[in-house]
């Protein structure tokens, strides 16, 4: 079985950086039992009321920033689509009740290429592109992922990529030697604690019950947060979890990568 896993995929300048998270996904790869056929992705970048499912014969890339050098305007990740696995998310998501439609306009958005162009640089394996809705329950966007479960016995990959923290308003630009802010520390180990444990219920109320949510998790910023849950439900069937690496940058804003599911 394929795990699923959360990538942060953190500002776009990770796309033309060196250091030890873009070091870390350089290495996912090795960790996987095999080559993924195929990568079925949740965007924080990409929000929708009802779940879309997105494939092109090959997907355009999109720049969906300003204000950075002009070397990431220039990139392109043309990955292709897979027909095949992007209807059977269709059905599998139809299956389990949740309203979803068939997207095959939209590119691929900083939150997917950023991330892919570490892990798979050649844009050789096929995208599955999927949106995200944060006016869901935690409980209900845990059933979207669980939905998906079936896939990663197909050797598709499932990944959630966002931020575990994600707040503007507390970004210190001076910060570039790693550290982090005491409050994020303590957020993330509540989290790591809630996510090892299985703890699905305390979860569901992070806002209320995680050290610092408030600011971790803005409530006008909350798509970022939600791709991890997508991405543990769709670890359900084994409920294991493991955080492979953690760093941060501007003091707040967290690079965690989280793996679901026990990889052979």
């Amino acid at each position: 079985m394929m795990p699923s896993l959360f990538i942060a995929h953190g500002a776009p300048l990770l796309a033309i950086e060196d250091n030890s998270y873009t070091q870390a996904l350089n290495n996912l790869p090795n960790l996987l039992p095999r080559r993924p056929r195929a990568i079925v992705m949740f965007s924080a970048h990409w929000e929708s009321f009802t779940q879309e499912v997105g494939v092109m014969e090959t997907f355009p890339t999109i720049h969906d920033f300003g204000g950075f050098p002009q070397e990431l305007y220039e990139i392109q990740y043309p990955a292709k689509g897979d027909q095949e696995i992007a209807e059977e998310t269709v059905a599998l998501l139809q299956a389990a009740g949740v309203p979803v439609s068939l997207n095959q306009s939209r590119g691929l958005d900083h939150g997917h290429w950023v991330v892919l162009r570490k892990v798979y640089p050649d844009a050789d394996v096929p995208v599955v592109s999927l949106s995200v809705n944060p006016n869901l329950t935690v409980e209900q966007q845990y059933t979207i992922g669980k939905a998906l479960s079936p896939l990663r016995a197909k050797d598709v990959l499932i990944i959630g990529s966002g931020s575990t923290i994600h707040n503007f308003s507390y970004l210190d630009m001076r910060e570039t030697s790693g550290g982090a802010f005491e409050w994020s520390l303590q957020f993330e180990e509540w989290l790591k604690e809630t996510l090892t444990d299985w703890n699905v219920t305390d979860l569901a109320q992070y806002r209320a019950l995680a050290p610092h949510a408030e600011k971790a998790v803005p409530a006008y910023g909350s798509e970022h947060f939600v791709p991890l849950i997508y991405a543990m439900g769709a670890a359900d069937d084994e409920r294991t979890a493991k955080r492979l690496h953690m760093s941060f940058r501007y003091g707040s804003l967290s690079h965690t990568i989280w793996q679901f599911g026990q990889a052979e």
